[in-house]
């Protein structure tokens, strides 16, 4: 039996590897919801290596959605903007937390019969350097607009869920790994390689390879239990382990830029943004990731383990996959 699936975000840093993998486990027909056809089409076709049927829909319009999701059996909700520099911080309430509840509303209109929704660990609580685990959702609202627009996304997506709508939470941590996408962590693998990161930030952060996150996306769809949350991480790495990972795949025997004291990086994002908004300009670092990098949460993956198989991708194979792509692809 071929099960009709709909992707949203198919062209993004999650999504196009979750549209490659489904792709070779064949046995279904998958359509990609994305903002910009044109864009996405290339997109596909070049990392998929098959163009897929693409609808065009923004989430954060209710009415663009209308209809869209009729006849399918599974969504994979991927769709969803990256802690990254914004002008207008409301951007990320928009797109991450009215798309999601957009998306979810529609979903239970059109009788989906399992949402798979892609959250973050950013929902949890912890203390500096302490450990997530999914009992845990923070009561208290997170201190970037990133953050804050997840909860509400994923209250959101509750709400619904409470309502009789089937959807599993995966909330996966820092997300790397080949893509087109070169916000966030994939950013930290160019900018190193390209000489561009003369200091590295303090702290660090929980990481997942991104085939690692999309096969357990795909387990959640099989067997997740609905409403449940499953983090995915395959470990913590502080920034400089993860520097030095980059130079041992680039095999260059290039060293690793010093890391800088914490007071200099906070001045460095904060200049950096006021030149941002000056000038119209992507920003170095941001205020509020270098404030999760200073976090150091740890996110517990047990529960993904022992529930859904979930298998961590080590560190060196998934840096070496990554920085191999991007020279692939001449991104460095």
């Amino acid at each position: 039996m071929v099960v009709k699936i709909v992707v949203t975000g198919a062209s993004g840093l999650v999504g196009h590897r979750l549209v490659r993998q489904l792709l070779e486990r064949g046995g279904c027909e998958i359509v990609g919801l994305v903002r910009d056809v044109p864009k996405a089409k290339r997109v596909t076709r070049e990392l998929a290596g098959d163009e897929i049927p693409l609808i065009e829909a923004d989430v954060s319009d209710a009415s663009s959605l209308e209809g869209k999701l009729d006849g399918f059996e599974l969504l994979f909700h991927a769709a969803g903007l990256p802690e990254q520099w914004q002008p207008d911080s409301d951007t990320f309430h928009r797109i991450n937390a009215e798309g999601t509840a957009n998306v979810m509303r529609e979903a239970m209109k059109a009788g989906v019969g399992r949402v798979v929704y892609t959250s973050t660990m950013d929902i949890f609580a912890a203390p500096e350097g302490g450990t997530l685990r999914e009992d845990r959702l923070d009561a208290e609202d997170r201190p970037s607009a990133y953050g804050r627009s997840k909860q509400a996304a994923d209250r959101a997506a509750r709400e619904v869920g409470a309502e009789g709508l089937d959807v599993v939470h995966v909330c996966p941590s820092g997300v790397y790994g080949p893509s087109p996408n070169h916000k966030t962590l994939n950013s930290f693998f160019i900018k190193l390689l390209k000489g561009e990161t003369p200091l590295l930030p303090p702290g660090g952060t929980s990481v997942v390879f991104v085939d690692a996150l999309a096969r357990l996306q795909l387990a959640a769809a099989d067997r997740g239990q609905a409403g449940r949350h499953y983090l995915a991480s395959d470990t913590y790495v502080d920034n400089r382990e993860l520097a030095t990972a980059i130079r041992n795949a680039e095999g260059k025997g290039k060293g690793v830029p010093p890391t800088a004291p914490d007071w200099l990086m906070t001045g460095v994002a904060a200049a950096s943004e006021l030149v941002a908004r000056c000038f119209g300009t992507e920003p170095f670092l941001i205020r509020s990731q270098l404030e999760f990098l200073r976090w150091q949460a740890r996110a517990d993956a047990t529960r993904a383990i022992d529930e859904l198989g979930f298998e961590p991708t080590p560190l060196d194979e998934g840096v070496a996959a990554t920085v191999a792509f991007l020279k692939e692809h001449q991104w460095v």
